[in-house]
């Protein structure tokens, strides 16, 4: 009896050749079964109830991840309303980091009747706040506001492209040296200072990965942006840091006089603000050595990014 309990063998619990164990070898297997992704119309939840065409917004924003658009929709939350205040005209400019948007928005809004170009619809600003009250404090003939992904993401679930994107013109603002702006936002993460009005918390250090994953992010967001601009059936113009980068705007003010841009009159009071670029040594070293040492999978997406733009 012994020698033949040893020759059984246990599955799931019960001894093979019981009625138990029987039924256990019926059963069918566990199957795992995946959680549904969440979709677009799960992440724009929380848009804006002034909406009318929720449809369009969404197509839109298709340009983008569905994981992107929900984070953004998390921070933004339940979008306030209010009435949108007129305008002639809106200039959104989409840029990435350290792509020279502060110094091309400085010159800008001297020239042309568009307010001051801020960040203005980033999800932390337009939080429980009605967009529309960022418009109308902000707005001249024009309005105008520059943006990443997250803040064109925003600017859509607050509604404002519903109410102003037949008036609406876009600029993509690139940077023809990705290695040089991979490294300058790599040097900004790491010591929090993004603009020379602050001072560095941190030190930096060279990090070849880190300045390689930048140009990935950075290729990777340019691309999201200009598959939205061509989303929006708006006109847009793609403008390169490196034709203004020594001071010579003429593009730059040729771009927004064909969206018919009114310019400022000659006795107008406003001046550029001060920004100076924070480049350095260190910036052009680290520029230097990475491209040395950078791998032919890098290299192969900085020809990809080249040939896009």
């Amino acid at each position: 009896m012994a020698a033949r309990q040893d020759r059984h063998r246990r599955i799931g619990g019960v001894v093979k050749g019981d009625p138990a164990a029987r039924d256990a070898e019926r059963a069918p297997a566990r199957r795992f079964v995946r959680p549904a992704r969440p979709t677009l119309a799960d992440a724009l939840g929380g848009m804006s109830k002034s909406i009318v065409n929720p449809e369009q917004v969404a197509k839109r924003l298709e340009a983008f991840t569905v994981a992107q658009v929900s984070k953004v929709s998390g921070r933004v939350g339940a979008v306030p309303v209010a009435p949108w205040p007129s305008l002639k005209g809106c200039l959104a400019i989409l840029f990435t980091s350290r792509s020279g948007s502060t110094y091309l928005a400085r010159e800008l809004e001297c020239a042309f009747n568009i307010g001051r170009v801020r960040e203005s619809l980033n999800p932390n600003l337009v939080a429980g706040r009605p967009a529309a009250k960022i418009v109308a404090s902000r707005r001249e003939k024009w309005f105008s506001f520059k943006a990443g992904g997250n803040g064109v993401i925003a600017a859509e679930i607050c509604g404002l492209f519903d109410a102003y994107l037949s008036e609406t013109a876009f600029i993509l603002l690139v940077r023809r040296d990705i290695v040089a702006q991979s490294v300058s936002r790599v040097k900004a993460l790491q010591t929090l200072q993004w603009h020379s009005t602050q001072k560095a918390e941190r030190p930096a250090s060279y990090d070849t990965v880190k300045i390689a994953q930048s140009i990935t992010i950075i290729a990777n967001a340019v691309e999201k942006l200009r598959r939205y601009a061509e989303r929006t059936g708006r006109p847009w113009r793609r403008l390169v840091y490196e034709d203004f980068q020594q001071g010579d705007f003429t593009q730059a003010m040729a771009t927004c006089d064909s969206f018919a841009i009114p310019r400022r009159g000659v006795g107008s009071k406003i001046r550029p603000w001060p920004v100076e670029r924070i480049g350095d040594a260190t910036n052009l070293a680290w520029a230097a050595r990475f491209r040395e040492e950078v791998d032919s999978h890098t290299r192969d997406r900085i020809e990809r990014y080249l040939a896009d733009i």
